[in-house]
């Protein structure tokens, strides 16, 4: 099992406040999962699981595609 880092947090971060996306709108799980995922949670708030290192640039390149997506269905 590998848990987020501050680094790997930092990274998010670069991406989500390019969007611009409120740091308080999202969540981030402490364990990193498979190839990751952007989902909306009931309130609106949007929780993004990070992937596995070998995974997070592609990861990273693609959300705010994702995010975007998600703001589109709602």
């Amino acid at each position: 099992m590998r848990l987020l880092d501050q680094t790997t947090m930092q990274r998010l971060f670069a991406v989500t406040d390019e969007i611009p996306l409120d740091r308080e709108a999202i969540e981030v799980p402490l364990e990193l999962g498979g190839e990751g995922s952007v989902e909306r949670l009931p309130g609106g708030r949007i929780r993004i699981t990070l992937p596995e290192p070998d995974e997070l640039e592609a990861f990273l390149a693609a959300l705010p595609g994702r995010i975007e997506a998600l703001s589109a269905l709602s």
